[in-house]
């Protein structure tokens, strides 16, 4: 088997997906994280401490406030945090006189009974979370009291041990022992921290009450428990609600009634020595999801509770209304009389500090040292990372800050009395939101030199695609690209690999990744450049012959897909344009066939008889099928907050599937009769193509295989969006089992023997039929004579018949399509779903108008095995078309983090790699799918007039066939070979077969390489764009996944392309081999 041509693809993708990855590098470019941690003096009034707070020590300190950064006051009180995950601010307020109370309000009454009675004891605040709004993230922030970068939601399924100070680590440091309950996620940011953990997993998200339930079951011994200072407590019942019903579902208010009694009972059993702080790590939107930048994801809530002491009040100079989420460190720091985490940006916030009064010192010097160092840290930390980070900030802001800063160190040695206090805090709280706005602003620095490499480095490739291998001709190919030249060139790129890691410090890269990309993308351009001017001589003649402006309604199309990436306006609406531009290729299409039908079918005079039963006719109403189904696919798609106009339609809080109350599940019912269908249809398909004849591996797996798969996955849908209750998980994730095991059976398959055929053995020719009634010695005369004459009746007796020849190759292609659709299906939401299928009967019907349009304008069997360029752009738009018509959209908030636990929730391979597998097959089941079966561009043509032999005819350009005349010798005569042998052509001309499939394969990396450069470009020309990270940045994100699935999705589709040529090959081999015997 040649596998020239695979490594060739390898080795381009490599160079694609290399540039890219260069680009984001110096797009997404985290913030360096500090490894210095704070360190300070404890003050205590026990005599026997090391350090004793005495009136003496107090001269000392006020005699310079600004020596005073290293000493922390005595410890206020004990704390008790419980963690909310998604619980929104408005899950909090109580509504008085709500007659009809939304699902999710007045559930949480014991704050409103708490901020009654003692309200100098209770506060509830806002609590505004920095975007990306992921579990993780928000974790990171309310820990290290940093802003969280861009880019580390992409580590949301792996969570790595955090590095830099943190507030839990200075806790541990300061012996104060710290007790988890909760959300595992913690002991994986924080191993071997906690005096005592209780985590559970975090990813299951159709299990609401497990987590919640093993909480509840040891909190109260700790509660009574007195060898603990810190207790934290994080439940994960209601964001899986949100995620699974959304906040407008009755199990909404279930989960947060429960809530409200976990607090009450706390409250009942804290003692008067401790503090409790409920908080929401982020909101929701209206579907229940999270993790973008919304005013319903970043608005958690945050309610504090102090049964013995009172709040600090709003004369401390804190903002009593809103807690930013970075605040909570500095101040638990404050409450627990530790140090502040280094790489802090918040402020202490007095609101929810206990006012209890520290030996020797009054109430505004407390208030005064407590900021000052708060102050201090953050200037120390903001102005090391300026120097160790040149051209970071503006030189000139941080001049206007740090001239601020020295102002502000002489101030504080004035502040003697509380009115000084009011003014000179409200300065220097200004002066540190101005720092913290700053950082948010140019946190995220571009580095220009990875950017402008990574965009070269992605266009090199492509233009090398284009010059070499679209401007030659498949039977070229193994000429330019020769088995011994493609190993050297893998040499070379190693070589150049390793000198890049082991020299990158010396040309001044500052990573391994950097040195590496830059040496293999350097030394493959000149590689890629000496084959172009090698071969320049066939390259100019191919390329001259191509018309400058041909196409060129279909390079609109595709220019109009690449424009879409440099307008905020066009990224919102993407959807709707790839609709429009899909349907404009379509009707480019069946422009074609029917401008063809004018001149060859109806050049002498039209008639209309003729015209109603051509096939021209049929194949244009399936064309308006096929628009029908793309207007269809309106009602799936789903929206971005930008768009007011639309409703979501995921997460509504209407009922699952119900058998009392089918009304309610009537999309549940429809994706099922969508499913069933589809996969009824390709049954009768292959067996009509003589394909499931026989019992070969393949052939039973298809016979079988797609009936048992499409009776779990309808089963699955019912049942996993069913209200009905007491259905075991166990007994639904079996489903889902079953289905990824077909298809690993079939990948095990394809992989062993790969034919859907059936080799019927010659009749003996000795046979002598009769009838019942006939004489039998007529009949023996005849065969005598037959044998004597030598009949070639007789010698065509010898030839075996062989059952799925003329779909050898598409046959294989569209069963392994089958299992994989199936896979997905299952991971898709029921109204997604639906629009797979939508997607493939749109492509089902794209293949058919290029077949006869491919067969009609071919002259030889070269351009019949090469797709038109109008199909080629067809296929790719509706593979991205696909991505939104199984309503995904492209904001961070909207990934589907339910596909990681399909088949899962019960224990069962509790990995990573596998939840982030299933994930990227969920969000780009449209690429993955279409990619790995773009080989039927280039085979349907051959079988469908292998199984439609009269379409020959009837495509035949000229005037009035002779009945007599064979197909064979009418297809001789259109396109130079005989068409009616099917998909066995593609064998017998099998070079110039597999350079179209190479080139088709290389055509699709040049499309998706310009998408995803077009995105590239977007964002550098936009990066200061007021949209950059709420639009631009996560466009780019998913272009850049989609190419980093899409290209070795081509590379498997052309992989199973070789591996079915190779089963060919011994099929005709063996065939050939008992002829001979």
């Amino acid at each position: 088997m040649n596998l020239t041509y695979l490594f060739v693809l390898i080795w381009l993708a490599f160079l694609i997906s290399s540039g890219v990855l260069l680009f984001s590098r110096g797009f997404l470019l985290a913030r360096v994280s500090k490894t210095e941690t704070s360190t300070c003096r404890r003050l205590s009034t026990n005599p026997n401490a090391e350090y004793v707070l005495t009136d003496e020590v107090v001269n000392e300190i006020f005699k310079d406030v600004n020596a005073s950064s290293n000493l922390c006051l005595p410890q206020k009180s004990k704390v008790i945090v419980l963690v909310v995950d998604a619980l929104k601010y408005e899950f909090g307020l109580y509504r008085e006189n709500a007659t009809d109370p939304l699902p999710y309000e007045n559930k949480l009454v014991v704050l409103q009974e708490l901020l009654q009675q003692s309200p100098d004891h209770a506060r509830l605040m806002r609590f505004r979370a920095d975007p990306p709004t992921t579990t993780l993230q928000r974790l990171k922030g309310l820990t290290t009291g940093s802003l969280p970068t861009f880019i580390d939601i992409g580590s949301n399924f792996a969570s790595p041990e955090i590095n830099e100070d943190n507030i839990i680590d200075q806790i541990v440091k300061s012996d104060l022992p710290v007790v988890f309950l909760g959300d595992s996620t913690w002991t994986d940011l924080y191993p071997r921290r906690f005096k005592r953990s209780y985590s559970y997993p975090s990813f299951d998200i159709f299990d609401l009450d497990s987590v919640d339930n093993e909480i509840l079951k040891n909190l109260p011994k700790e509660l009574e428990s007195d060898d603990w200072q810190v207790l934290v407590a994080h439940f994960l019942g209601v964001d899986h609600c949100g995620h699974k019903h959304g906040p407008m579902h009755e199990e909404m208010a279930r989960k947060l009634g429960e809530m409200n009694e976990v607090i009450r009972s706390v409250v009942a059993a804290m003692d008067n020595d401790t503090t409790l702080l409920v908080m929401g790590d982020h909101g929701m939107t209206a579907s229940g999801d999270h993790g973008g930048d919304t005013d319903d994801e970043t608005n958690a809530l945050l309610f504090a509770y102090s049964k013995q002491h009172r709040f600090y009040g709003n004369d401390s100079g804190s903002d009593s209304e809103m807690l930013q989420q970075i605040d909570l460190v500095p101040t638990l720091a404050t409450i627990l009389g530790v140090p502040i985490p280094y790489s802090n940006l918040g402020l202490v916030n007095f609101n929810i500090v206990p006012d209890l009064r520290v030996p020797h010192l009054n109430k505004f010097q407390t208030l005064l040292l407590h900021s000052w160092q708060n102050a201090q840290q953050i200037y120390r930390y903001f102005f090391q990372y300026a120097l160790e980070n040149k051209r970071t900030f503006n030189v000139e802001q941080m001049d206007h800050l740090e001239t601020e800063f020295i102002l502000l160190t002489h101030r504080v040695q004035t502040v003697y009395n509380e009115v000084a206090f009011k003014s000179f805090v409200r300065d220097l709280n200004t002066n540190l939101r101005d720092i913290l706005g700053t950082c948010r602003e140019i946190w995220v620095r571009f580095d220009p030199t990875q950017m402008s490499q990574g965009l070269l480095f992605t266009f090199l490739p492509l233009f090398f695609i284009f010059l070499v291998v679209n401007n030659s001709r498949p039977a070229d190919f193994p000429h330019i690209f020769k088995a011994k030249e493609v190993f050297y060139v893998y040499l070379i790129n190693l070589a150049a690999g390793v000198f890049g890691y082991r020299y990158f410090k010396t040309f001044s890269f500052k990573t391994e990744e950097q040195g590496v990309i830059f040496f293999t993308a350097i030394s493959s351009a000149v590689i890629l450049a000496f084959h172009t001017l090698r071969h320049w001589t066939n390259i100019a003649t191919n390329w001259s012959a191509v018309k400058r402006f041909g196409h060129m309604p279909t390079r609109l199309l595709l220019f109009g897909s690449m424009a879409v990436f440099f307008s905020n306006s066009f990224v919102i609406q993407e959807a709707k344009i790839l609709s429009y531009l899909l349907a404009a290729a379509i009707l480019l299409l069946s422009h074609e066939l029917l401008r063809l039908s004018a001149r060859l079918d109806f050049r002498t005079k039209f008639k209309a008889s003729q015209f109603v039963r051509s096939t021209a006719l049929r194949l244009i109403l399936a064309s308006v099928l096929a628009i029908c189904l793309i207007r269809f696919a309106y009602t799936l798609f789903r929206c971005r907050e930008e768009q007011g106009n639309c409703s979501d339609f995921v997460n509504t809080g209407g009922a699952g599937f119900s058998l009392k109350k089918p009304g309610t599940g009537k999309t549940y019912i429809l994706a099922v009769v969508v499913l069933v269908v589809y996969t009824t249809l390709t049954r009768l398909y292959l067996r009509s193509c003589g394909n499931l004849t026989g019992n070969l591996p393949n052939v039973l797996l298809a016979r079988y295989g797609p009936t048992v798969a499409s009776i779990c996955a309808g089963g699955h849908i019912l049942l996993a969006n069913s209200s009905i209750k007491n259905i075991q998980r166990t007994h639904i994730d079996a489903m889902a089992l079953v289905i990824y095991g077909l298809l690993l059976v079939q990948i095990i398959v394809v992989s062993w023997a790969p034919l859907m055929t059936f080799v019927l053995p010659p009749r003996s020719s000795h046979t002598v039929t009769i009838n019942g009634n006939e004489s039998i010695v007529p009949e023996i005369f005849r065969k005598m004579k037959r044998m004597y004459e030598g009949d070639d009746d007789e010698r065509r007796s010898q030839i075996p018949v062989v059952y799925g020849l003329a779909t050898v190759y598409s046959s294989i292609v569209i069963a392994f399509g089958v299992f994989l659709a199936l896979v997905m299906i299952v991971l898709l939401e029921p109204r997604a779903s639906i629009g797979l299928v939508v997607c493939v009967a749109v492509g089902a019907i794209l293949l058919s108008v290029h077949s006869i349009l491919r067969y009609r304008t071919a002259t030889s069997f070269e351009s019949c095995v090469q797709p038109t360029f109008t199909a080629l752009v067809g296929w790719f738009l509706l593979a991205h078309f696909c991505f939104f018509a199984t309503s995904h959209q492209t904001t961070l908030s909207q990934i589907e983090w339910r596909a990681a636990f399909v088949g899962r929730t019960t224990g069962i391979g509790q990995s990573n790699i596998v939840s982030g597998a299933l994930v990227i097959l969920n969000t780009f089941c449209g690429p993955i799918f279409f990619f790995c079966m773009y080989s039927l561009l280039s085979t349907e043509t051959f079988s469908l007039f292998a199984l439609f032999p009269n379409l020959i005819r009837s495509c035949r350009s000229g005037g009035k066939v002779d009945a007599s005349t064979s197909m064979s010798d009418l297809a001789n005569e259109t396109v130079g070979f005989d068409m009616t042998r099917g998909e066995l052509s593609l064998y017998e001309y099998e070079d110039v077969f597999l350079g179209a499939g190479f080139k088709l394969a290389t055509q699709f990396f040049m499309l998706q390489g310009l998408k995803i450069f077009c995105a590239m470009l977007a964002c550098t020309i936009h990066c200061r764009h007021l949209m950059v990270w709420k639009i631009f940045a996560p466009r780019f994100i998913y272009e850049a996944l989609a190419t980093f699935v899409s290209l070795p999705a081509l590379i498997v589709g052309y992989l199973l392309v070789l591996r079915i040529h190779r089963g060919v090959d011994t099929l005709i081999k063996r065939i050939n081999k008992a002829k001979v015997h």
